[in-house]
């Protein structure tokens, strides 16, 4: 039985067979709903961090009149930011409670991020 992160009372998986044997995510275990997406397992600071640094790195450089410099600054930030994009690989995501499901194949059923299907099931509620 795994238990509740926030409030350590017993939480029921609903394992597929095809998730229970790490074939493919078809049903969220979690929730039990189906619409899911696949986004890349890229840590959102990590990218801001990226950002951040690479602007403020540019204003300094633009402060300084180097403008050549700053426009330097933010293409490596750019680079570097792609770089770790292209390196990291999918996460299949729910849209109802928003489990992260790593280490499985992509679903072809799976798309990306639909904001309309996030409003759909805006909350928490399981689907029995």
């Amino acid at each position: 039985m795994v238990a509740c992160a926030e409030c350590g009372r017993p939480a029921g998986l609903r394992l597929t067979p095809k998730v229970a044997h790490g074939e493919l995510v078809d049903v969220c275990a979690g929730c039990g709903h189906d619409d899911l997406y696949v986004q890349k397992d890229f840590n959102r600071t990590l990218g801001l961090g990226i950002v951040v640094v690479g602007v403020v790195v540019s204003v300094v450089f633009f402060a300084l009149d180097r403008p050549l410099a700053a426009m330097g600054a933010l293409v490596g930030m750019a680079a570097v930011d792609a770089l770790i994009y292209a390196s990291v690989g999918r996460v299949t995501v729910c849209y109802a409670c928003h489990a992260i499901y790593r280490g499985f194949p992509a679903n072809p059923r799976h798309h990306g991020f639909d904001l309309e299907l996030l409003e759909r099931h805006g909350g928490k509620d399981p689907r029995y």
